[in-house]
């Protein structure tokens, strides 16, 4: 019988534990209209609820006590944690977790609520920096007042009384950070961990549970642009979940240099790591150090923060990083990118983010060729979510479709997704530099005020009206990469031919092949100023995997030929790096209708 009354509290925690997770999930878009510290990236709400998805999948099967289920939390944590306050929430499960293990009495009621108390010092440890009139002033306030009861008192009693105290305590949050009381608005994390201990407090009470009011499901779109955030001091949110037995207090020591917002959450030889950096690169550089990275993101926060400070379209514009625009470009006009990924040795980075093309290629002589990968389907879907509390319109223009499966996920997101903005997902049919070209065009077409589907109709035409141009040093990446046939390409080898290479139909082609690279840019270059003596060439950019000299060479010699400046001159993307290597050289360019050449 006392094993049966066990099991009965058991699933009673479980039941409680995913209930608090669906509460959070149904206030997703509220959480995130009301974030504004430590910066205004809209973003708590969704990084929340990747979390509480993970505890959801993770806890769905049958577990054999309340300290398994709290393990299962804990593990799940780590792996859905995403953002500051999803971070920090993940430490204080796994410390709850930690502490039930090292807890021996015979309720495990008593261990719970022991370990509530007992995980706050967990959540403090791992900020560099702890804030109050944030997520931890909850999260401290709830675990005290639920320990400090009478042991008398029943567990629903001391339950609805911690909830209570918390509620309060979230309501003072607005007076405790200037942000927050500028815009009278209480701390979104604090709200986040609020609205899961509001909904484990009710399952396990055997109380209906309260759902998202219809005003909060359907908020008024626009409403986080009138809340006034600060300007990040650092751009990039990095996040790195890493294979690692450092402890917080050695990868915080590391990264203490490197930003701010440090939250390190361990558990059991993994770790996982927040902090918003200028400098990405060398965040990953430094942590491969200690261990090694499984997964990371970096989103830009002052992008985030420009679109809400002032808008510049009415349509969201995003592609993928295989595009080549200049970052201040991209910044300017307010242009979103989904990463790419690259793997090498068994490490992953996001291209153009926390890996360069020189690095690429050094690590290329020690650990062999690397591979890549399209981007996640969470980084775009909560791209997408994200745009749309801001747009009413979004335009995402990918990578060919038959060079990378980009287009198809981009595409089948977009149509899972119950969005409230239109959506159109464009296939380029281009790489690199054209791409970068053709995503300016539209850019150009956005600002000035053409409509949505005009829009779309020309982006459709216009992508014929661009060709890129690759002179290719080594023909190795090619034909590991499949761009070249496997006997066509060795055979070029050994006669040692540098091979000119185009798109045509969205694939790549080999226009032709040359004794050495002088001859070769020769042919490249005739057939830029074929173009151009047929029609004029509206613009051309250039780009160059390492050797930024002869991409110099170039732009002199196309701006003397072609009586203009390049639009760009940049190194090329990191993934076409991969498969174009080292020594590669590439034009790209547009026409207007009537080019038949």
């Amino acid at each position: 019988m006392e094993e049966m009354v066990d099991r009965q509290e058991h699933q009673r925690f479980k039941f409680a534990v995913q209930a608090g997770a669906r509460q959070v999930i149904a206030h997703k878009q509220e959480l995130n209209n009301i974030n504004v510290f430590p910066v205004s990236d809209g973003d708590t709400g969704s990084n929340l609820a990747s979390l509480m998805q993970t505890i959801l999948e993770e806890t769905g099967e049958q577990l054999t006590s309340g300290l398994a289920l709290f393990e299962r939390v804990a593990d799940a944590s780590l792996v859905g944690a995403r953002g500051n306050s999803g971070i920090i929430m993940a430490q204080y499960f796994n410390g709850l977790y930690e502490n039930l293990a090292r807890e021996d009495e015979a309720s495990f009621v008593s261990q719970f609520v022991n370990s509530a108390k007992l995980a706050i010092t967990d959540a403090y440890q791992a900020i560099e920096k702890p804030v109050e009139g944030t997520m931890i002033t909850v999260i401290r306030s709830w675990g005290e007042t639920l320990h400090s009861q009478s042991q008398d008192e029943a567990i629903e009693t001391r339950l609805n009384h911690a909830l209570r105290v918390a509620k309060l305590t979230l309501e003072k949050t607005t007076d405790q950070l200037k942000v927050l009381q500028k815009n009278q608005v209480v701390d979104s994390g604090a709200k986040g961990f609020y609205l899961f201990i509001e909904g484990f407090t009710q399952s396990f009470n055997n109380k209906e549970i309260p759902v998202a009011a219809e005003e909060i499901v359907k908020v008024k779109r626009h409403f986080h642009q009138e809340l006034a955030g600060e300007k990040p001091l650092n751009r990039y949110c990095t996040e790195v979940l890493l294979e690692t037995q450092g402890t917080k207090e050695e990868l915080q020591g590391a990264l203490a240099d490197l930003g701010d917002s440090t939250v390190v959450a361990v558990n059991r030889g993994k770790a996982r790591i927040h902090i918003h950096s200028n400098r990405p690169a060398e965040v990953l550089s430094i942590l491969r150090e200690w261990g090694q990275p499984i997964q990371q993101k970096a989103d830009d926060m002052l992008l985030q923060y420009q679109i809400r400070q002032h808008k510049k379209a009415p349509i969201a514009l995003v592609t993928d990083s295989i595009a080549d625009i200049p970052a201040e470009y991209l910044l300017s006009h307010q242009i979103h990118v989904l990463p790419m990924a690259i793997l090498i040795g068994d490490a992953s980075y996001l291209d153009r983010l926390t890996i360069e093309n020189n690095e690429l290629f050094s690590l290329q002589k020690t650990l062999g060729r690397g591979s890549t990968s399209q981007p996640g389907l969470s980084q775009i879907e909560n791209l997408l979510a994200f745009l749309d509390t801001l747009y009413e319109e979004i335009i995402v223009v990918t990578v060919s479709d038959k060079l990378s499966g980009t287009y198809q996920s981009v595409k089948r997101i977009a149509q899972k997704q119950l969005l409230s903005a239109r959506i159109e997902v464009i296939d380029s049919k281009q790489n690199s530099a054209a791409q970068g070209l053709l995503v300016m065009r539209i850019n150009q077409w956005i600002q000035a005020g053409e409509s949505f589907e005009r829009i779309v109709e020309k982006a459709n035409d216009w992508r014929d009206k661009v060709k890129i141009l690759v002179s290719v040093d080594d023909l190795e990446p090619m034909i590991q990469s499949g761009r070249v046939p496997q006997s066509l390409g060795r055979l070029a080898q050994k006669m040692k031919l540098k091979p000119l290479v185009s798109l045509a139909n969205g694939e790549g082609k080999l226009s032709s092949f040359s004794l050495n690279l002088e001859s070769n840019e020769s042919k490249m270059l005739r057939q830029i100023m074929a173009y151009h003596k047929k029609k004029q060439l509206l613009s051309y950019g250039i780009v160059y995997a390492s050797d930024g000299e002869r991409a110099e060479k170039w732009q002199e010699q196309l701006t003397a030929k072609l009586g203009m400046p390049p639009s760009f001159v940049m190194p090329i993307s990191t993934v076409v790096a991969l498969s174009a290597g080292d020594g590669s050289v590439a034009v790209a360019f547009e026409f207007d209708e009537g080019v038949n050449v």
